[in-house]
């Protein structure tokens, strides 16, 4: 096992129990959601996960939040429930604010139909695979090819399993019973207690040795019932490569499709739109310098000390404009070359700015990024975030 901690720190949870039963605030799902999008975007391998295969994808409401993963530019959904994929398949496309602000990477989403159990071409070069709640709806012969499918044939860097935590149904139990069949969900087959958990996932790790995990959950227990543990509980498989350890066995460069297997059957396929930045390396620098002047500009202009703010120019030192500039691979010679190709004034290691015109000066200089973004500069922004009026499973 590996020790993995959340990279926000412990979720902000309130777990409430009344005499009618207990709530999650926010409701379980979501709190799986935002743990599993932390394990993705875990700094140690994010930039190394490209392709993402989610299985059990259902209503698709996890890629709302996996999509906007920079990083990631291959997603495939995958599910059982062929008439399921169907209503859902318009959930996939871009919206209009994926045209307006596009990604800066490319991503393709592919909508599939098949079983987690059978290998198919379309989860080869997996790096992540995500399964939220769905082992348990799988019978006993599904169950035992899935780690033959996902640790075997696919040989992902990350896997995330998620399952129901039956300690915790001694709480549930309080105040309703369960179904007929004993668990939470009709279709469950079944629901492990943690150590019926952490047995298969040792299972696992002693067959695939290339593989560590590390246990969590979501849904925090109510006050004075802390050992039953969370309502989900989460198993993190992490290849040891990823973590900088050598691997036991060599991965196999193309594993063989089990021949058993039925095939994947393609239901939709996106490509969503991203910039392209075909500015030379010389044009991105010159327009990082022309928003230092504007930011310079700005402080000029509004410095409490007494200056003429009248004049019709400022002086900025280059060796300013150049510290400013250096992450962005400026050097001195381009600097002063970019001066003179634009025409402007250089005295005594300052050039000179023009100021005269202040009304069509941008007061901030995110203001000039966004006059730049509309002339093809691509500007970071925060996209709209999504609601659903509907809760997945807990």
């Amino acid at each position: 096992m590996f020790s993995h901690k959340f990279s926000c720190g412990d979720f902000q949870t309130l777990t409430k129990m009344t005499e009618t039963g207990i709530t999650f605030d926010p409701p379980v799902y979501e709190q799986r959601y935002c743990a599993t999008i932390q394990i993705l975007e875990d700094a140690r391998w994010t930039d190394q996960i490209s392709k993402v295969v989610e299985f059990g994808c259902a209503e698709m409401r996890f890629f709302q939040l996996m999509r906007r993963i920079e990083t990631i530019e291959h997603i495939g959904l995958v599910d059982i429930d062929e008439p399921l994929l169907m209503r859902n398949v318009t959930s996939v496309n871009p919206l209009v604010s994926d045209y307006i602000r596009r990604r800066v990477s490319p991503l393709n989403v592919q909508i599939l139909h098949g079983s987690v159990a059978d290998s198919s071409e379309e989860l080869r070069d997996t790096d992540a695979v995500v399964a939220l709640e769905l082992i348990e709806h799988v019978y006993d012969d599904v169950l035992a090819k899935i780690p033959v499918n996902i640790f075997g044939f696919m040989q992902p860097k990350l896997v995330v399993f998620s399952t129901p935590n039956s300690d915790f149904n001694v709480i549930f139990t309080r105040f309703n019973p369960l179904l007929p069949n004993g668990f939470r969900h009709e279709d469950h087959k079944f629901e492990w207690t943690r150590e019926e958990f952490k047995n298969w996932c040792l299972g696992i790790v002693e067959k695939y040795p290339n593989y560590m995990f590390s246990l969590t959950g979501v849904g925090n227990p109510p006050k004075e019932y802390e050992s039953v543990g969370h309502v989900s509980q989460i198993a993190i498989f992490v290849r040891k490569d990823l973590l900088e350890m050598q691997l036991v066995n060599p991965l196999v460069s193309k594993p063989n499709i089990d021949k058993e297997s039925t095939p994947y059957k393609l239901i939709h396929s996106v490509e969503y739109p991203f910039y392209v930045d075909t500015r030379t390396e010389k044009e991105k620098i010159w327009t990082e310098v022309q928003i230092e002047f504007q930011r310079f500009k700005r402080h000029f202009n509004s410095c409490e000390v007494e200056v003429d703010t009248c004049q019709d120019t400022c002086s900025m030192p280059i060796a300013v404009l150049l510290d400013r500039l250096e992450h962005v691979g400026a050097t001195k010679e381009l600097i002063e070359e970019l001066i003179q190709e634009n025409n402007l004034k250089v005295e005594n290691e300052c050039v000179f700015i023009d100021n005269s015109d202040q009304e069509s000066d941008w007061s901030d200089p995110y203001e000039l990024s966004d006059r730049l973004s509309q002339e093809g500069v691509l500007v970071d922004q925060e996209r709209e975030e999504e609601c659903w009026d509907q809760s997945p499973e807990s």
